[in-house]
């Protein structure tokens, strides 16, 4: 779940009070996939942790619409719990109260719930995960030849992945422009900023370095650039690797809270695949998804439904 401040003046660093909006909302990478996905029709199943305290209660209160029924609890950790203060919409600087919980979830998880890896036709596993979670999880998906979706999640959690030692198991990955960096260089590849100024500049260093950054077993590498626009590369239906850029979302000027909007775009585009949408139509449906979360205050907006599914 996340606290989130909203300041509505330029504030400044000398101890005074300024007039906002305090916001409680629930969030978590994992499980704003899991809410948008639901949203959009999917049997959506969440495995992970809450601790044993009101905010697990409001975790429970307002995630109904999802099965959250394999949630494990665990006694004498806080429920993960983010605030953000942010600005003109964009996060200024947040504070986590997450790994004392996080890292007390163990590969137990994982195994007795492989049959509901079993029965998916997507994994999506994100990067606050334990290494030796990730990896239990690739190597069960792996048992099963499940398509996985790897969120980085942060930039210093990219490495997990490539720690786990399964990263040529993932089939898709959706970095952002700084954890795009990070992944070239878990990759061996050396780029500097100016890869991540454009998305024809990302897809030109990804046509350029081939298979060392979009790797042999991906089906698709999504790159958002924020305001920027996004990057994607994918595989056609004849195993050619494409290219193809998009706009931004939303006009700059309409965004609320930028927070979330990524990961409603997987879940739009996991959605329509899941659906038996075309590549082409469910990244259209992923634009739709960020486009209602980027104008609202909650990380995945009440608004994205099955219409956005025509």
């Amino acid at each position: 779940m996340g606290t989130r401040f909203f300041l509505h003046i330029n504030q400044k660093e000398d101890g005074g009070s300024y007039s906002g909006e305090v916001i409680q909302r629930m969030g978590g990478v994992a499980r704003n996939h899991a809410d948008a996905i639901a949203r959009l029709g999917c049997d959506s199943i969440f495995l992970s942790a809450v601790g044993n305290d009101p905010n697990a209660d409001f975790f429970h209160r307002e995630c109904q619409h999802f099965d959250i029924s394999r949630v494990q609890k665990i006694e004498n950790s806080p429920t993960c719990t983010y605030l953000s203060m942010n600005f003109h919409g964009n996060v200024k600087y947040g504070i986590t109260t997450c790994e004392p919980l996080l890292q007390k979830i163990e590969t137990d998880l994982i195994m007795k719930n492989q049959d509901a890896i079993q029965n998916a036709e997507y994994v999506l596993i994100d990067g606050n995960l334990p290494v030796d979670v990730v990896s239990k999880a690739m190597e069960i998906c792996s048992k099963f030849e499940k398509r996985v979706w790897f969120e980085p999640t942060d930039i210093k959690k990219v490495g997990k992945i490539f720690a786990s030692g399964q990263v040529d198991l993932i089939h898709a990955a959706s970095p952002n422009a700084n954890e795009f960096l990070e992944w070239a260089r878990y990759c061996g590849v050396s780029v500097g900023a100016e890869a991540i100024a454009t998305p024809n500049n990302v897809l030109e260093v990804v046509k350029q370095k081939g298979d060392r950054l979009f790797l042999p077993n991906m089906e698709i590498l999504v790159v958002s650039l924020a305001q920027n626009g996004t990057a994607v590369i994918y595989r056609d239906a004849q195993n050619h690797v494409q290219y193809l850029t998009l706009p931004p979302a939303i006009n700059p000027s309409e965004v609320v809270s930028v927070s979330g909007a990524g990961d409603s775009f997987n879940s739009g585009f996991i959605a329509g695949i899941v659906h038996g949408k075309s590549l082409d139509d469910s990244l259209k449906i992923a634009q739709k998804c960020a486009n209602l979360t980027l104008q609202s205050t909650l990380a995945v907006s009440d608004k994205i439904n099955t219409s956005l599914l025509i």
